[in-house]
């Protein structure tokens, strides 16, 4: 199956980023990719139990605003956090607090000239946390279209039930903006098998069975117990620009000990580097790596992950992507996950599903030998006569070398690829012809 694109007037996409205030050093203001976002989350501010808000050093970052503004991105300030219940709950007690605490938020907007508020009560868990985060949504909305319609009010919610269940949908989906779905941290040290932070999709052979984006998305979009869906326009899907690392064997096997840390995107790299084993999970749509002694177990997110997760977005009519965080995704002064989000969304404004002709007789090979040094060859076959594209790409998604950007006639055809040039690692190799479009995995080692 493959994808054909148009353009078919839809809203643009929205590619949320929080902006995480203890790592601001990692990722000064003027190094972000402001044309690769639509909307900053700076975190974070947190209630206190007499409607104030302290904020986290370095908030407001006004060159950050200003800089955001200067190319059409609005900067939102997030309230909460981890473990944010107790506050949010003790700052919302009643009427009075909750006024209080809205009017501390419109002077902080109209002081540091914010675009809205994004609310991430990490979560509400009973019924009477529920009445009060509502109330205050609904109170923050009346506030805010006397003094500023244009404010936005978004809403981090959990990815399953278990943490979703105290939303009140059906009394929240009209004042807020949109959603951004938390559909990461599925494992963790709390689980007691290894296996991926963020999979695209669930498989039964999952031994943790804990959820992923796929099935949140659509947990969110009914919630039957209520009764009430949530446009799928105004849920926006999250992301992550982190891993975790396990001390196990692999893939859905025990931890030897509840060790887990937060590799980031530049860290997964420099595992690769220096012997680590990369590997794709095409069921989960997730790649993860293994070290050579096979002791240690590393989820991750990278290109190819994180296109396949936009590309989903886009197929569900989704409002856009979130991601935690930005920092996360610096190497060699790049963001590759956030340009390959704004690349995606960009080419893929639509989707419409249809067979490719004669998708069978499309054939790409397995590149041999495999593992190489420092030539191998490709080889795959193409129906009718078209135009051809065979193009290499690094573990970044970044293009290595096309070998092949013509037409060729129908049959058997190959390629060598000497990669004497290049250093050692993970490197993948794309056909195109017509709608076939088919990636495979080689790896060169010196």
């Amino acid at each position: 199956m493959s994808f054909i694109f148009c353009n078919s007037g839809n809203a643009q996409p929205k590619i949320v980023g929080y902006y995480a205030s203890w790592n601001s050093n990692l990722l000064p203001y003027n190094d972000i990719e402001y044309s690769n976002l639509t909307d900053i989350n700076v975190a974070f501010g947190t209630p206190n139990s007499d409607g104030s808000i302290t904020y986290d050093a370095g908030i407001p970052f006004t060159h950050l605003v200003e800089s955001a503004h200067s190319a059409g991105v609005k900067v939102l300030i997030s309230l909460g956090g981890a473990s944010s219940g107790n506050s949010f709950t003790a700052a919302t007690l009643d009427s009075t607090l909750r006024s209080k605490l809205i009017a501390n938020v419109v002077s902080f907007l109209q002081t540091n000239n914010y675009d809205g508020v994004d609310i991430d009560w990490e979560s509400p868990t009973n019924s009477t946390e529920t009445a009060q985060l509502t109330s205050l949504i609904q109170e923050m909305r009346v506030d805010f279209n006397q003094i500023n319609p244009s404010w936005l009010i978004t809403m981090a919610i959990p990815a399953t039930n278990y943490g979703g269940q105290h939303f009140d949908i059906l009394n929240l989906v009209n004042f807020v903006d949109w959603f951004n779905v938390m559909c990461y941290d599925f494992v963790g040290s709390w689980t007691s098998y290894t296996g991926f932070n963020a999979p695209l999709y669930e498989i039964s052979t999952d031994p943790n069975q804990a959820g992923s984006d796929s099935s949140s998305i659509v947990y969110w979009l009914s919630r039957s117990s209520q009764q009430i869906s949530i446009p799928a326009s105004k849920l926006v899907l999250g992301v992550p620009f982190y891993g975790d690392l396990f001390n196990a064997k692999g893939l859905y096997k025990k931890l030897t000990n509840t060790t887990v840390s937060n590799p980031y995107y530049a860290d997964a790299i420099s595992y690769i580097n220096s012997g680590w084993t990369y590997h794709w999970y095409d069921a989960t749509k997730e790649p993860y790596l293994i070290n050579p002694d096979t002791t240690k177990f590393i989820t991750f997110e990278d290109t190819n992950s994180i296109k396949l997760k936009t590309e989903f977005a886009v197929r569900k009519n989704l409002g856009g992507i979130m991601i935690w965080e930005l920092s996360q995704d610096m190497y060699n002064g790049k963001q590759p996950l956030l340009e390959t989000i704004s690349k995606t969304f960009g080419n893929y404004t639509s989707i419409e599903e249809t067979k490719p002709e004669v998708v069978d007789n499309y054939k790409l090979y397995n590149n041999y030998p495999n593992p190489f040094n420092p030539s191998t060859t490709i080889k795959f076959s193409i129906p009718k006569s078209s135009m051809v594209k065979l193009i290499l790409y690094n573990v970044l998604g970044q293009k290595v070398r096309v070998l092949i950007n013509r037409e060729l006639s129908s049959g058997n055809h190959e390629a060598e690829f000497n990669a004497s040039n290049l250093s050692s690692g993970i490197y993948f190799y794309t056909l195109i012809s017509g709608n076939f479009i088919q990636t495979k995995k080689m790896i060169l080692l010196k």
